[in-house]
């Protein structure tokens, strides 16, 4: 290494050491409030305010910043080469539900001759696994071979949907991501984006896209022989379908059980990542509006939504499959809601014309990431074919950044990588895994708007929460115009966008920049310009990691 490269890496390594140390004092500001933290359940609400969301993901990139500089680069590149062993580790430790076991223990803790003894694995190998994973801070060893919880390890007690997530990366995805080298070379399946020509087609020997496989039956004998693809191979032909021929007549024909997985997964999924949706919206102002939930899945966001605005008129779109096994989930969950009508449940297919016309809210979370463009053109499409003068589409989904950033997103402070790098691990992942399953896509800002616009929809108002967004999509309308009241004029600034019907001047009082906040004239003006329904919709959105208020305005 030159010298002038050693001297670049010891001013970089110190603006990290400054970056690190900033963000702890931030993040014990925040813990040190007094603040009573929420109750540690599956359905607890906990976002962190801005300011710590914001020193987390420093920490968290800093880290990984911090291990380029200073780790033996050979080392850091095998280890990363053989992270599947710890994902396997922890899918031992998911299906076998090793947290609760210990929770569930006398001083919730456990020897591991006894954990082996429960779970049915060798103990001496059950220690190995269990250490892999202590040593990567999930799970504590108290003891020479004692085990219990930590504060990770502890999220998986009694919260069955977030196993059901991690366990829906065990099964055939995890096959999949094995196919993917050899996908990638195929002449067919390389360079198409069909999502029945993937590296999962070639893992499960089917022709089928992903969710029909799932919903397909098996026979009942041969459940406990699933191989960690998630099929019994001595009964799969070359078309990954069960052969009938080598099934005995009395044998029970049930359902997948990666397809019920599944269907758990995407509520578990929903509260980790789209818990912010619930209030980055204003749900409340709706009224007894009609909110309809498009490819819901068994509805966990609705099922938020419907505690916390239980005026909401709810419809849950999906398959016949997935909404017969959303009904008991909401009898259980919410049996107001569900007995009083408040929720519909109404299968749909989303590349067909929307059954629900002039709804007020078109919800598309985690749908558009599933399909590639010419599909996502299509389910846009078919929803604007059923909107009405008032009704606008969300999309929350994941956006995506470089690492040298966007003009449309937030860059981190540098020295980080300006997509916060470390911190965005799982989305990069997700975004591959999409790839080998369903040629789906996680979407740069640039990538949304342009399927957007190909639908004849027109971007209203995009608005970054925590590592998703939540997108206003409206029809194409020549009276509508986007004025650009601040424009950025630091890391720190972002701008308030107005946008304005009819052409209609507002008076602003607009300073060229914003500190602290933003002046009280300014808002004034824009409550009146609300009032008078001359605005179609309006935000300001955060200074630094402060929110200063979130005004969106009622379209005209």
């Amino acid at each position: 290494m030159s010298a002038s490269q050693r001297a670049a890496d010891i001013e970089k390594l110190r603006q990290l050491a400054s970056l690190v140390t900033s963000a702890t004092e931030t993040v014990i500001t925040e813990w040190t409030k007094g603040e009573t933290t929420p109750p540690d359940t599956i359905d607890s609400i906990q976002l962190p305010s801005h300011r710590l969301y914001d020193a987390q993901r420093i920490l968290a990139a800093a880290a990984g910043s911090i291990e380029e500089l200073v780790c033996d680069p050979s080392l850091r590149l095998l280890n990363f080469s053989t992270q599947y062993v710890e994902s396997r580790a922890l899918h031992i430790a998911a299906e076998h539900r090793i947290a609760d076991l210990l929770e569930d223990a006398r001083d919730s803790q456990l020897r591991v001759q006894e954990l082996a003894k429960t779970i049915g694995i060798e103990v001496e190998k059950l220690s190995r696994i269990l250490r892999l994973l202590t040593s990567q801070h999930i799970f504590r060893e108290v003891s020479p071979d004692t085990f219990a919880n930590n504060s990770v390890s502890r999220k998986l007690v009694n919260n069955e949907t977030l196993r059901a997530y991690i366990m829906n990366f065990a099964g055939d995805i995890f096959s999949t991501m094995d196919y993917l080298p050899m996908s990638l070379k195929d002449p067919v399946i390389g360079p198409s984006y069909k999502v029945n020509e993937t590296a999962f087609n070639l893992a499960v020997g089917t022709s089928k896209p992903r969710w029909e496989w799932l919903e397909e039956k098996i026979p009942k004998s041969q459940i406990g022989a699933i191989s960690s693809r998630g099929y019994p191979h001595s009964l799969t032909g070359n078309d990954g379908q069960v052969d009938h021929g080598k099934v005995n007549g009395n044998d029970e024909m049930v359902p997948r059980p990666g397809l019920e997985i599944m269907g758990l997964a995407m509520v578990g999924g929903g509260r980790v990542h789209s818990t912010p949706h619930v209030f980055d919206y204003p749900w409340g102002e709706l009224g007894n509006a009609t909110v309809v939930d498009v490819g819901g899945g068994q509805g966990g966001f609705l099922l938020q939504l419907s505690r916390l605005y239980p005026d909401l008129h709810l419809v849950l779109q999906d398959r016949q499959a997935v909404i017969e096994k959303a009904k008991p989930m909401w009898k259980r969950e919410n049996p107001n809601a569900f007995n009083g009508g408040k929720v519909d449940f109404v299968p749909h297919d989303f590349f067909q014309t929307n059954p629900v016309k002039n709804a007020d809210v078109y919800f598309v979370r985690n749908v558009i990431h599933d399909w590639s463009d010419s599909y996502c053109i299509s389910i846009l499409s078919n929803l604007r074919a059923a909107m009405g003068p008032q009704s606008r589409v969300l999309i929350a989904d994941q956006v995506m950044n470089t690492t040298l950033g966007s003009p449309e997103l937030r860059s981190a402070p540098e020295p980080l990588l300006a997509n916060y790098g470390n911190y965005v691990r799982f989305s990069h992942q997700r975004d591959v895994a999409l790839m080998g399953l369903i040629n789906g896509i996680e979407r740069t800002p640039a990538q949304f708007r342009r399927i957007v616009e190909a639908a004849g929809l027109r971007l209203v108002r995009p608005k970054a929460s925590n590592e998703v967004t939540l997108s206003v999509w409206r029809r194409v309308s020549s009276d509508l115009i986007q004025r650009n009241q601040y424009r950025q004029t630091s890391q720190s600034t972002e701008q308030c966008i107005v946008l304005q019907a009819g052409l209609k001047e507002i008076d602003v009082f607009a300073p060229s920049r914003i500190d602290e906040s933003v002046p009280a004239e300014t808002m004034d003006a824009l409550r009146v310009a609300r009032s008078r329904g001359e605005v179609g919709s309006c935000y300001l959105s955060e200074v630094g990691a402060q929110v200063i208020e979130s005004a969106p305005c009622k379209t005209p």
